[in-house]
């Protein structure tokens, strides 16, 4: 960690980890990518044999960084503002008119039919269809890395150097969060913070540099450090039956079954930088990075390495699962070239 909180000024983050992982180095800055990215090519679906269908791939500069869905309804973000649709459950894509050409959009959420989008220079679109875009009104200059969103609306956004937004309008307009970072780090250095989760009764779980996951009570006002460490952790997810899951650097795995208030560590047997995670009710896990996913079939216990070479040959940056035929979970990931993989568990 001394090598990333030395040149802070320059760490990536939960959605940029592109530059991240391209080059090995935390304290990557991440840049839009130039213009000759705006042509992209769907591709046809290809398989390697590994059991990864590649559904689409875009140019050797293109990049995405987040997917979400709810339900069959579906939607990815990247660079120089692409943002991609799909209604069946991510068996097909739609590239939509771009609300924004010149920065990236690291981080998406949905829920029903809206959708709440944020990036580069602390950007902010909502779109009520997930088509047709409005930028919010800008509070912050800080990168933002991650956004959640639950049902009623209720929305948080994290970024660089502590940055918190809260909203209660689906993202159209936002409240800076003021946290005294003194009880949480050193110094009271402010943490960037990478990804979050809003759950349906408003709290919100986020983690961040120095290991850091935080947990909010009385509309956000105060905060609690549930876990600190050493590694910075870049995904989270957090499930229904009390399970919940984070990733991030040096193949860290950590997991909690009390719904977040308690976590403990797992051995990933790699030492990749890991970006995205997905689990299921059932135990199953994927975690997905740098050149690496790994699947554990019993609540990361054990794992195996998916061998893949459209894996092998990139970064996976974030996953998510839509609902697919017959109800059956279609897992996806995207990442490096604009491709969007579809995962067999």
């Amino acid at each position: 960690m001394a090598a990333a909180v030395a040149q802070r000024g320059l760490t990536s983050a939960k959605a940029l980890v592109a530059a991240l992982l391209a080059f090995g180095a935390i304290a990557t800055p991440v840049m839009a990518v130039g213009a000759e990215s705006k042509a992209v090519a769907a591709s046809a679906a290809a398989t390697d044999g590994g059991g990864v269908k590649q559904l689409r791939r875009g140019t050797a500069h293109d990049a995405l960084y987040d997917i979400a869905f709810d339900g069959q309804r579906g939607i990815a973000v990247g660079a120089l503002g692409a943002v991609l649709t799909t209604s069946d459950g991510g068996a097909s894509w739609e590239s939509q008119p771009a609300p924004v050409h010149n920065l990236a959009l690291l981080s998406v959420a949905i829920k029903g039919d809206k959708c709440i989008a944020v990036g580069q220079t602390g950007i902010v679109f909502t779109a009520d269809d997930c088509k047709t875009w409005k930028a919010s009104p800008s509070v912050t200059k800080s990168r933002l890395l991650a956004v959640g969103v639950n049902a009623q609306g209720l929305a948080y956004a994290v970024g660089g150097f502590g940055t918190i937004l809260r909203s209660t309008d689906w993202g159209k307009t936002w409240v800076p969060q003021v946290v005294d970072w003194k009880g949480f780090t050193e110094g009271g250095a402010e943490p960037h913070l990478y990804d979050v989760h809003v759950a349906e009764d408003g709290t919100p779980t986020i983690v961040g540099e120095f290991e850091l996951i935080l947990r909010a009570t009385n509309g956000g006002s105060q905060w609690k450090a549930l876990h600190k460490g050493e590694r910075s952790l870049f995904g989270l997810t957090v499930l229904g039956d009390g399970r919940a899951f984070a990733v991030g650097q040096s193949g860290g795995v950590l997991a909690s079954s009390d719904g977040g208030a308690t976590w403990r560590s797992l051995s990933s047997g790699s030492g990749a930088i890991l970006t995205g995670v997905y689990a299921t009710p059932t135990g199953q896990l994927l975690v997905s990075g740098s050149n690496t996913a790994l699947l554990s079939k019993d609540d990361g216990v054990s794992w195996t390495r998916v061998s893949s070479k459209f894996i092998a040959n990139g970064w996976l940056q974030a996953l998510a699962a839509g609902a697919g035929a017959g109800g059956k979970p279609r897992l996806l990931g995207v990442g490096s070239g604009g491709s969007i993989l579809e995962i067999d568990l």
